[in-house]
């Protein structure tokens, strides 16, 4: 009985979530929407992302192996660099696109439909990033996860980065771990507003972030950020990389950002 009822609380906890999300998109007003239907990726909104000495950028690549626009969706890819850039010596080779400098979004909300194919070693993710500071060093560093997928698990990684949750206070809670239908679509949405930061999978509610008065930044965001969508390979997260599972890929069906009506 007390499982049961367990349940039926946890129906109702979800329920509530749901509904509380349908009635903030009144709130919302839709500004810029991406669906893949052509045959290329239109340059006008993305940018290949350029290999650069993080982590997740370590093999980035503008090969055109690694970016497929299809049948309405752009698939990017993390492959094994077998022949495929002679002359590169990166082991992998991922893909990644960007809207910096072309699309972003402040107080809003950003959606984005999602099927992956991970593999040993792989790390896709979804993520905004202040058009700003790119040092986790300045004060006002503002990252947000949208997802983040490790190797073959089935849930994804959901997390606010800050000077404050990465320098300040470590122990801050500012992520969580959301169960995920691997393999199918699913959709992760971010929406930044005021005074907190709201998390969801597939139109439910995963986590929220408040503003908290007096903590020095601890709450950069509603500042204008960009949309980076990529596959990442290696790096002390994941730990060990199995070539023989590669390739992987992260598929996008749709992108929307949204404005909040104020």
């Amino acid at each position: 009985m007390r499982y049961f009822m367990l349940i039926l609380l946890s129906l109702f906890a979800m329920s509530g979530c749901t509904q509380q999300i349908s009635q903030r998109n009144a709130e919302y007003k839709l500004v810029w929407q991406e669906d893949f239907n052509g045959r290329t990726i239109d340059t006008t909104s993305w940018s290949v992302i350029k290999r650069a000495p993080y982590s997740w950028s370590k093999y980035m690549s503008s090969h055109k192996s690694l970016y497929r626009v299809r049948n309405g969706y752009l698939r990017l890819y993390a492959r094994r660099n077998k022949g495929l850039e002679p002359a590169d010596t990166a082991q992998y080779l991922t893909g990644g696109v960007s809207t910096k400098g072309r699309r972003n979004v402040r107080l809003g909300k950003v959606e984005v439909r999602v099927r992956i194919k991970g593999a040993q070693g792989t790390w896709p993710a979804v993520w905004l990033l202040a058009d700003g500071p790119v040092s986790t060093e300045n004060v006002h560093y503002s990252e947000i996860d949208i997802l983040e997928y490790l190797n073959r698990n089935d849930f994804v990684y959901q997390t606010v980065h800050s000077y404050y949750t990465l320098h300040t206070n470590t122990k801050a809670e500012h992520s969580t771990k959301a169960p995920i239908r691997t393999g199918n679509w699913n959709t992760y949405a971010a929406e930044i507003r005021e005074n907190e930061v709201i998390l969801s999978v597939n139109g439910e509610e995963t986590y929220r972030y408040h503003r908290m008065e007096g903590e020095e930044g601890q709450f950069p965001y509603g500042i204008a950020s960009y949309l980076m969508l990529d596959m990442q390979v290696g790096g002390t997260w994941v730990k060990t990389v199995d070539p023989k599972t590669f390739p992987a890929y992260m598929d996008i069906d749709w992108v929307k950002m949204y404005s909040l009506e104020q």
